[in-house]
């Protein structure tokens, strides 16, 4: 019996040693809330089931945060710890399977945000009697697929009225539109992403749009391409839209500018704010992709352009509404696809109300390929700003060329060079001889741009072809 009081008592004083211990270790000496911060940053939901039993402290800590439990996803028993460890906060569940929606069923009432993966279409039969009961507090709904074959999800009768009444975001991944009579006012978002094959994809898009009526921001990504015969019936209008991105894929992973026309000429978008093409290929600097006289209907906003921003570094193109009658179109392209956008100033915008103007170039080696911006400046009749940044050196040279032959005049007000030690000496040589050129009241400003092209001064340094 003392042997046994005695082991007792031993063990008891090596459990007390080990949390003196562990209380000393640094990372237990800091505060509770900031170890609960750093549980947030770890990739894995199962590292913070992982994470309570590394130790006593740590499980005591993170089961107090019912914050760090309200994201509920994988296996039935992960999920079911993070439902019971959420205690009363909202959730937000990513369902790997539509069995695991029983899981889910007691706890609705604080759901929030709900994503179902589904491989058929019998799938969402699984859903349809948990979800057939109003869930007032349910914002966010996502359907995901990764077979190819499903495109179209029929809902079940009533749960519009139901799952959907105060629902405000849907997201469609894998799946092109959604069938039944119901239309969903409430929604103001949409986030659709689909590999359903041409015309389908654009086809279920505008479907699913008619049903949204409400909506105020698009992201679509989908797969499709331009046939003779795709011809899309009826215009849907869409009131409320302000954002709208649209991305088309083609088999190749590569954008193919010319399924969008099909998609916004079917569009009517009064109050559209801000519109971007991801298609390197030509973006919006294509007239095949956005011409002014076809959208015109469609997009009352673009009206006038008074600014103009290039930047030649990345992959996208982003047209800006900032109030009725005034734009920013934001032109982004590789160095492969500069030439094409001298067209989309040769046609449609209306340049006479451009007043200020943001180029940013790379790939001085490429330099004939910029003369296209050239062009344009000497097209313009007064620039209130004309900001050049990156390898611009050589537009500089040129501009300045070209005005004092009198090819092309533009009225500069203010000019800002942001480039290396070529630039610099263009713009220095082009504010020498202002006056020269009808630039008398031209204030120019020079920042260095530790990542531009930094070349020697000599005249010779790039071919030239303006003689």
């Amino acid at each position: 019996m003392q042997i046994d009081e005695t082991i007792l008592k031993v063990s008891a004083i090596l459990r007390k040693a080990r949390n003196i211990k562990n209380c000393l270790v640094p990372i237990n000496r800091i505060p509770a809330e900031t170890l609960a911060l750093i549980a947030t940053l770890l990739p894995r939901k199962r590292d913070l089931i992982n994470a309570t039993a590394v130790c006593q402290q740590w499980r005591m800590i993170l089961l107090s945060f019912p914050r760090l439990w309200c994201n509920a996803d994988g296996s039935s028993s992960e999920l079911e710890a993070h439902l019971e460890r959420s205690k009363s906060v909202p959730i937000q569940v990513n369902l790997s399977s539509p069995q695991l929606i029983g899981s889910i069923t007691p706890h609705t009432s604080r759901l929030v945000d709900l994503t179902v993966w589904v491989d058929d279409l019998l799938d969402f039969d699984d859903i349809r009697h948990p979800l057939r009961y109003p869930i007032p507090t349910l914002r966010s709904f996502g359907i995901s697929t990764k077979n190819p074959r499903l495109h179209t999800l029929a809902l079940p009768p009533g749960i519009g009225e139901d799952l959907f009444l105060h629902l405000k975001e849907l997201r469609l991944n894998g799946i092109s539109s959604l069938n039944g009579p119901q239309t969903f006012p409430h929604i103001t978002e949409l986030f659709l992403s689909t590999n359903a094959g041409p015309p389908r994809s654009a086809s279920a898009l505008l479907n699913t749009l008619e049903r949204l009526p409400g909506l105020e921001k698009v992201h679509a990504v989908f797969r499709s391409c331009w046939h003779p015969e795709f011809h899309l019936g009826g215009i849907v209008t869409l009131p409320r839209v302000q954002e709208m991105y649209l991305s088309v894929p083609n088999e190749d992973d590569q954008m193919d500018p010319m399924a969008i026309p099909p998609i916004l000429q079917h569009l009517k978008l009064p109050n559209l704010t801000s519109l971007t093409v991801d298609s390197p290929f030509s973006s919006l600097s294509d007239p095949s992709i956005l011409p002014v006289t076809s959208f015109a209907e469609q997009l009352p906003n673009y009206v006038e352009l008074p600014e103009v921003r290039i930047d030649t570094t990345m992959l996208s193109g982003k047209l800006v509404f900032r109030s009725p009658s005034q734009a920013v179109i934001t032109l982004i392209t590789g160095a492969g696809a500069r030439y094409k956008w001298g067209h989309l100033f040769w046609g449609d915008l209306p340049l006479t109300s451009v007043r200020r103007v943001t180029a940013i170039l790379v790939d001085p080696e490429l330099g004939g390929e910029d003369e296209w911006l050239v062009d344009v400046l000497t097209r313009l009749d007064l620039l209130e700003l004309l900001e050049l940044g990156g390898d611009c050196g050589l537009v500089l040279r040129r501009l300045r060329r070209r005005m004092a032959l009198g090819v092309g005049r533009v009225d500069i007000q203010t000019l800002i060079v942001r480039g290396g030690g070529y630039a610099k000496s263009q713009a220095l040589k082009l504010e020498s001889v202002k006056g020269d050129l009808g630039l008398q009241n031209m204030a120019v400003t020079y920042i260095q741009d530790p990542d531009a092209e930094s070349a020697s001064d000599d005249e010779d340094w790039y071919e030239d072809s303006d003689g």
